[in-house]
């Protein structure tokens, strides 16, 4: 036994004189936004390095400045909804099959007439530009040679015009309810010209969100700096935000445009149900990434219940707190027919620019593929209820 402990402290020693662990902040250091990741022992120098998600961030954290960092990071309030989006895929185990055939995965799933190859898109983000000059071009050039979709933003640092030259693929548009209807007109034409697919609208953003970190880091010569390429070329009255938005903007938006139309912020059974009254196309149940409301609910915990309320009269999508493979076969599981990923795609482009973004979508695309083969799930559709359970 003394020669076993002897090696263990020999192995030990070599591993603390390592460049790998000496690189480290400390071998103890962890990712803060890691709930079930490994230790953070290097960050990486470039997008291969990477093994996860969390060291691409730790590589976003050491490169960008405070200001983009806490863009990215920073929650509503405390943080609560914003943890609470991690936590919530603890709740839910996955019940794993033997002995079925996995030697071919169909990871492609079909939405609105169209077949994407990968239930995971990037969820609408403006100002990314602030992150990398590239912005949205690299994030949505990185995504489209990966046959993922990207929503554009209302907010982006380019238009929807550039995006969508640069990118070559499939977009979505993204919309911001506006007291200016005329503008939202505008914004919608643009979308449509443009090529867009799908129409977003964001409904859980009455006021803006507190989130004080950003405040105190982001200079007004910071906003100032930044394109909104969207508002350019429209002369008249511009801005978004409606306090007095009521579900009248269903049938508005219904009569502007033939792009199926999606809610972005549903978390109840109630407006599930009326989403299916006022005939809208899609859900995205969301919470803004915990940015706006401080209800310290997670959007995985809100998911069962709009899916009971719409069955299969349209899909639902999720975003928040997705960072491994595993959370998106549990989103899957319980009823989510794509998932739409945030923070981790921000990540990529803050370290690496389009290489990262690109990096961030292989990785949860191989992770995906991998808890399929284990679960003995050859297609997205094989994932239901029957393959998760309550921990």
């Amino acid at each position: 036994m003394s020669g076993i402990a002897q090696s263990r402290r020999e192995l030990l020693r070599f591993m603390l004189g390592s460049p790998l662990v000496a690189s480290a902040a400390g071998l103890a250091a962890w990712w803060p936004d890691s709930v079930g990741a490994t230790p953070e022992l290097a960050v990486p120098e470039s997008a291969r390095q990477a093994l996860d998600v969390f060291q691409v961030g730790a590589a976003a954290k050491s490169r960008l400045g405070l200001a983009p960092w806490h863009f990215i990071a920073g929650g509503a309030d405390d943080g609560e909804t914003m943890s609470a989006n991690r936590r919530a895929f603890e709740a839910w185990q996955i019940r794993a099959r033997r002995l079925e055939d996995v030697s071919r995965i169909d990871m492609s799933v079909a939405l609105f007439g169209e077949k994407l190859a990968s239930p995971i898109m990037l969820a609408p983000v403006g100002d990314q530009q602030f992150i990398h000059q590239g912005g949205e071009l690299a994030s949505a050039g990185a995504a489209a040679k990966r046959g993922h979709v990207m929503i554009c933003s209302t907010v982006s640092s380019y238009s929807i015009a550039e995006i969508a030259a640069a990118a070559k693929g499939p977009q979505w548009f993204q919309l911001y309810p506006s007291r200016h209807r005329p503008f939202m007109k505008y914004l919608i034409e643009s979308a449509e010209e443009a090529g867009a697919r799908v129409l977003v609208v964001t409904v859980d953003g009455p006021t803006i969100g507190n989130r004080e970190a950003e405040r105190w880091f982001r200079t007004r010569s910071d906003r100032v700096a930044v394109r909104m390429g969207n508002f350019e070329n429209y002369d008249g009255k511009k801005g978004i935000g409606d306090p007095t938005l009521g579900w009248d903007i269903v049938a508005w938006l219904r009569a502007n445009t033939k792009l199926p139309i999606v809610l972005k912020g549903i978390v109840t059974r109630e407006d599930a149900a009326l989403c299916v009254e006022h005939g809208v196309d899609g859900i995205i149940v969301s919470n803004h990434g915990g940015r706006q409301e401080e209800s310290g609910r997670g959007t995985l915990e809100c998911l069962p219940e709009v899916v009971a309320a719409v069955g299969d009269r349209m899909p639902v999508l999720i975003d928040g707190g997705l960072r491994r493979g595993t959370d998106v076969f549990k989103a899957l599981g319980l009823g989510a027919r794509a998932v739409c990923i945030g923070r981790p795609y921000l990540w990529g482009l803050g370290a690496f620019g389009d290489k990262g973004v690109a990096r961030v979508l292989s990785l949860l695309d191989a992770e995906l593929k991998r808890i399929m083969q284990f679960a003995g799930t050859t297609s997205v559709g094989a994932i239901d209820a029957t393959r998760i359970v309550r921990a």
